[in-house]
């Protein structure tokens, strides 16, 4: 019986009701055969608690005969069969207390001139409607496990489907960054060899970095910028001064949990559709602050109204879209805003899904200036 002991609630309320039925089997003594309130206590608590643990036969019972419709004739009788052989047995010990009790000699416990015999029928009685409701309340708790069960599963089902997305995703941005990072470095070979030596170094630096930590799964926020912020090392490599960087995440902001590598597609494009097009170049700026119960993270780089963008395959901001999707479902989202002279994208996150410490920010504590203007919902690049 250790799976039903386990379940402390279920067994309270057992007991309990047994305690209930000793309760009304005293009241009964006293009205129908006249015992006195002691005797009649002592005759009756006794023996109600010595039936709770009988009646949790009503336990494994209610698991070999599920409750169904094609089933209910057939479960009713076996139950009121249950009940009966439980209440003569229960009857049974009731005699033998009631001999005892008179053999006793101790006044307070003389339970009258009624005859053990006489109090039978009424055992018989309260014991088979006790042992019936009893096995209504196995029933009843056996439904909501089952109900439970299913709604756990179902839960754990949805999170198995969403973390085997989240890594399909994630395995697609390997090689969508190395696409692009390998024409960087090729479009450098034949024009500077050193420079794209230094980024190839670079390049694979960032990797390993990358996939130590991708291999977690989630890393906190400052970290991700972090990474972030190595990739565009990288570019910086190719750029020059043309390409300069800013971030700034406060440490509140920094140890919330995010996917690895979720910001990776939005400097990209930064890079590839910003600063590759202007003339001057510009800074890429990311940060990040929180917002209520979020943490907003702001990417924005330069733009050349009048420059002929790159154009691209658009996969790497749909599997940011999706990769928020599937980690924070409605509770993230994404939007774009192009300035005359700026493009800014604005990812919105829960600020309280997982933590990291209390500190660990990459940047300088700040706040998002300009930065922190609601974009306007649109598709990004």
């Amino acid at each position: 019986m250790s799976e039903v002991l386990g379940a402390r609630p279920r067994l309270l309320v057992h007991l309990l009701a047994w305690a209930l039925v000793g309760g009304i089997v005293t009241v009964l003594l006293h009205a129908m055969v006249g015992a006195p309130w002691e005797a009649a206590v002592v005759f009756a608590v006794p023996l109600s608690l010595a039936a709770a643990p009988a009646s949790l036969s009503g336990f494994y019972l209610s698991r070999a005969l599920p409750l169904a419709p094609e089933t209910a004739v057939r479960v009713s009788g076996t139950v009121v069969s249950a009940a009966l052989v439980t209440a003569g047995v229960w009857a049974a010990l009731g005699h033998l207390w009631w001999r005892a009790l008179d053999l006793s000699g101790v006044p307070a416990l003389q339970l009258g001139p009624a005859q053990p015999r006489a109090v039978t029928p009424l055992l018989v009685t309260v014991g088979t409607m006790a042992y019936i409701v009893a096995m209504a309340m196995h029933y009843v708790f056996r439904a909501h496990e089952i109900a439970a069960d299913v709604e756990r599963r179902v839960l754990t089902s949805e999170i198995a489907a969403r973390e085997a997305e989240l890594r399909a995703l994630r395995a697609q941005i390997d090689p969508h960054f190395l696409f692009n990072s390998l024409n960087s470095i090729s479009g450098l070979v034949s024009v500077d060899p050193e420079r794209a030596r230094s980024m190839a170094q670079r390049l694979g630096d960032f990797l390993r970095d990358s996939l130590t930590l991708g291999g977690a799964g989630r890393i906190p926020l400052a970290r991700e910028v972090a990474l972030a912020r190595q990739y565009l090392e990288i570019e910086q490599v190719r750029f020059g001064s043309r390409l300069l960087v800013d971030s700034a995440v406060p440490a509140s902001a920094g140890a919330v949990m995010v996917p690895a590598l979720l910001l990776q597609p939005l400097v990209e494009n930064a890079v590839r559709h910003g600063i590759a097009t202007c003339v001057d170049g510009g800074t890429v700026t990311v940060t990040a602050a929180r917002a209520g119960g979020s943490v907003v993270i702001v990417v924005e780089n330069p733009r050349d109204p009048e420059a002929r963008s790159r154009r691209g395959t658009g996969l790497g901001l749909d599997i940011v879209r999706r990769r928020l999707h599937a980690a924070f479902g409605d509770e993230a989202s994404m939007t774009s805003e192009a300035g005359e002279r700026s493009y800014r994208v604005r990812v919105t996150i829960p600020g309280s899904w997982g933590s990291w410490g209390s500190g660990g920010s990459e940047g300088s504590e700040g706040s998002l200036g300009s930065a922190g203007a609601a974009g306007a919902a649109g598709e990004v690049r």
